[in-house]
């Protein structure tokens, strides 16, 4: 499994384990007392190529009674590389650990740090947090090598191995004297050590001049072990000492040396695996192809001198880096041969889902058609799973300098800059495309493919007006040339399918799957199921066939879980089914817990529609559980942070909803309506104008509700749901509309839709009478613990105050004294003072300004 993902317990990536020693080093445990052993505490293990650090590390490691977190860095890691190691590591000692931090990857790289270190910092114990700096840079996480020091949790302590003095400063672990610092000096080999290398070597040090040879590495551990394996194979007449006069790599000379003791058809085994630092049995057997052989891999790993191999039990082997570094040096021969390994191993890292070191070997094997074939085809992948880093790296590659391979590479940027919820970058070059499209042959498909970019940009912030815009160009009746790939058609519709399932659309969502099943499935198949799948799952909702609802939206989460399908391809309405499916349940804790996930991964993709219906709905949960006061801050904190969002959008009607229900409870009919009239046509403004019709006018209402549809499983239990509250007063007929929506409902895993009608309660326990199923019996048993749960725990005031209590709570508001406040009323002031220490005494506050605050808070006023 890849580590471009953030990766869960089990995952196999060796660099995140301390490496194997080989069976042949020199042990080196007199250097431990120079590790600061306290927590938190840092060491930093600082000396050139060679000096031996990371073996040291890792004996140390290995002897701590801590357990050790590990990771050896790579050039080319991305920060979710990063991520994906050390979780990797520490799950190998908390198999649960990745539980908690499992969306990390969808956070921003500095607070995902933040994050990561938090979650460490709340297991239990005391740890070694180890970074293997020594053999690479990487300048993608350097830029956060601060933050990381920084955020190493107190109950770690901290080892960096580096070849220079890193520019991050360990001042918080300086300042309490928890700082240790070991260099070249420290690790060169005593003559002692010297002695017993050249023993282990057979190397005759009173002889021949030896001692002279070793004397010239000054100590330098790894120069020594390189010059003991050349004399010992009688290659006495190194150039070590005129490469150091020469300022040349005398380690690589060295390593040049010991390579060149091997024979013939060894040294080309080893040189061609030196295509790669680290390898499998699958990628050496690609490497040597006919010539692979494990048994000759486990020499090499036996000598110890140029390859090791992890204690994992996938089993992978690491060069030396010394001589990796000098190998690299040696030009591979047969230039069609290397080819084609790095056309196949570019292969394999496909397969393997690693589309960096995929997209490496194909470049690196100057192969463009290789590359292109690969990138090409990897490019929905990467954007399904939201590696827009990815698209926006290689995208200069993707093209020729041809006019066609500029617009290639503008194309494969805006899609990166989209996957990466970088909207505003999106935005700005899909606006580029459409103004080569007036330029360009291919204008008609370049105005499709902006279209398509600024339908989701659009709709992600909510602009809904403006994303059905560019929807209906994206999607139009197309000529050939002009076409978009179905699996773009696909994604499409999906989207529209989103906006229709947001505003209760339901004839448009049913449209819209009919016309994605009529799409050819010539693209990822995995892809296209799961993007169906999420479809059906919004229609089945809109149907109110909600068993099946949450059995699809269950498929699709699995799916995209799987695949690490995220941003504008995450599973959130496939979510939002899951959890409206779960409420309907009445399994209230489940779909908390999946509001409170949609929330999250809305915010962090920044995909506000979702945001807003998520919390509206848990805000809508705490109102039909009598939270008025709470619920009412949470509706103004939703009104804040609209404000804080400074594109244009259509979400207030989100937040509208939510008072609307919140107004509806508390009879606030008036400010009900004047919120309904700016609401777009969902079906809680259908049901609250058919309500005041039928206040307004029974008899033109009866003639309404007769005409309703009956054609979903949603239809029909509205329908007499209706018919039995406009029959309140007649109870037969009231009670024959209601069995028939309660038959129904119990049939497609409707149960809080019930309960919510609690003016109907008196008819549920007779129905529940008639037919005292088990499902009945439930349903009577909750909606009695609702109603006194309302009653109880409604957060109001105890005693109601009257309705002069009320007209006088009004007038506080507006600042006028009291005695005018009488006049206006026309009451004494000695009856003014009366209502208002009845006021004061039923609210439970000390004065006017504290009246006026809690009575807003209770919407009393």
């Amino acid at each position: 499994m890849s580590a471009q993902h953030v990766t869960s317990a089990g995952v196999n990536l060796p660099r995140s384990q301390p490496p194997a020693i080989s069976a042949n080093f020199l042990s080196r445990k007199h250097l431990f007392p120079l590790f600061e052993s306290n927590v938190p505490g840092a060491t930093l293990v600082i000396a050139p190529a060679g000096f031996g650090k990371t073996t040291l590390v890792a004996e140390w490691a290995q002897a701590s009674t801590r357990p050790v977190f590990w990771y050896t860095v790579d050039e080319a890691d991305t920060m979710q590389d990063f991520q994906a190691h050390v979780i990797a590591s520490v799950t190998s000692y908390f198999p649960n650990f990745f539980e908690g931090v499992a969306q990390l990857e969808h956070y921003e790289p500095g607070e995902s740090i933040k994050l990561l270190a938090n979650a460490i910092g709340q297991l239990s114990g005391e740890f070694n947090f180890v970074i293997d700096a020594g053999r690479t840079e990487n300048y993608e996480i350097a830029p956060f090598a601060q933050l990381i020091a920084d955020s190493v949790p107190n109950n770690s302590h901290l080892v960096i191995i580096r070849r220079n003095t890193p520019l991050t400063s360990l001042a918080r672990y300086a300042a309490v004297g928890n700082l240790s610092l070991i260099t070249s000096e420290d690790l060169k080999f005593s003559q002692n050590e010297v002695e017993i290398i050249a023993a282990i070597n057979n190397v005759d040090l009173v002889h021949n001049g030896n001692a002279k040879e070793l004397a010239m590495c000054e100590g330098w551990p790894a120069a020594i072990q390189l010059m003991c394996r050349n004399i010992q194979k009688g290659n006495t007449h190194t150039t070590f000492s005129a490469a150091v006069a020469a300022n040349i790599n005398p380690l690589g000379i060295l390593a040049i040396e010991t390579y060149n003791t091997l024979s013939e058809s060894s040294r080309a085994k080893l040189l061609k695996l030196s295509i790669i630092e680290e390898f499998d049995l699958e990628i050496a057997s690609i490497i040597l192809g006919q010539d692979f052989s494990e048994e000759f891999l486990n020499r090499l790993t036996t000598d110890g001198v140029f390859v090791t191999a992890s204690t994992t039990s996938n089993r992978t082997y690491r060069f030396n880096p010394i001589v990796f570094e000098a190998l690299a040096q040696i030009p591979q021969e047969g230039s069609t041969d290397v080819k084609e390994i790095n056309r196949n191993l570019a292969e394999l890292f496909v397969l393997r889902n690693d589309l960096t070191k995929a997209l490496n070997f194909a470049y690196i094997g100057q192969d463009r058609n290789a590359f292109t074939e690969i990138f090409r085809s990897s490019i929905r992948q990467m954007a399904a799973i939201g590696r827009g880093d990815l698209l926006i790296k290689w995208a200069h590659f993707a093209g020729d300098d041809s006019s066609y391979g500029e617009i290639m590479k503008k194309t494969i940027k805006v899609v990166g800059h989209l996957v990466k919820s970088d909207f505003q970058n999106a935005e700005a070059l899909a606006s580029e495309l459409e103004y080569i499209a007036g330029l360009s042959p291919e204008g008609g498909l370049l105005n499709r493919l902006s279209a398509m970019v600024k339908a989701n940009v659009y709709f992600a912030r909510g602009d809904f007006e403006r994303a059905c815009l560019s929807l209906d160009i994206a999607i139009s009746k197309l000529e050939k040339s002009d076409s978009l790939d179905s699996t773009d058609l696909l994604s499409l519709l999906r989207l529209r399918a989103r906006k229709a399932f947001l505003h209760d659309e339901f004839v448009d969502l049913a449209q819209a799957f009919a016309d994605a099943k009529t799409l050819t499935d010539d693209g990822d198949k995995g892809f296209i199921s799961y993007q169906l799948a999420c479809i059906q799952s919004m229609v089945l909702y809109a149907e109110g066939r909600y068993f099946q609802a949450a059995e699809t939206a269950q498929i699709a989460i699995t799916q995209a879980d799987d695949a690490s399908y995220v941003g504008i391809n995450g599973p959130l309405d496939a979510m939002m089914v899951l959890a409206r499916t779960q409420l309907e349940a009445s399994n209230l804790n489940d779909c908390i817990e999946t509001l409170g996930e949609i929330m999250f991964q809305a915010k962090e993709w920044e995909i506000w529609p979702w945001f807003f219906m998520a919390e509206g709905t848990l805000i809508r949960i705490r109102i039909s559980q009598g939270s008025l006061a709470m619920s009412s801050q949470l509706i103004s904190k939703q009104r804040e942070l609209l404000t804080t969002l400074h594109t244009p959008n259509q979400l207030s009607w989100l937040v509208d909803m939510s008072e609307v229900f919140l107004r509806l409870t508390t009879s606030d009919w008036q400010r009900a309506q004047e919120l309904v009239r700016r609401m777009p046509q969902i079906e809680l403004v259908r049901q609250i104008k058919n309500h005041i019709e039928y206040e307004h006018d029974p008899k033109k209402a009866l003639a309404t509700v007769a005409a309703l549809p009956e054609n979903t499983v949603r239809e029909k239990i509205n329908k007499w749901i209706t018919e039995a509250g406009i029959n309140i007063d007649h109870e037969n007929l009231a009670l024959k509309s209601l069995s028939k929506a309660l038959e129904l409902g119990a049939e497609n895993g409707y149960h809080e839709y019930f309960i919510r009608q609690t003016g109907m309660y008196p008819l549920v326990v007779k129905a529940a009478a008639a037919k005292p199923t088990i499902y009945m019996e439930g349903l009577v048993q909750a909606m009695t613990a609702r109603i006194h749960t309302i009653n109880s725990d409604s957060g109001e005031i105890d005693e109601k105050l009257t309705q002069r209590e009320l007209e006088i709570l009004k007038h506080l508001t507006t600042g006028n004294p009291i005695s005018a406040i009488a006049k206006t009323l026309h009451i004494s002031q000695n009856t003014m003072k009366t209502h208002l220490r009845n006021t004061y005494r039923k609210l439970e506050v000390d004065g006017r300004h504290s009246a006026v605050e809690k009575a807003k808070k209770l919407l009393l006023i």
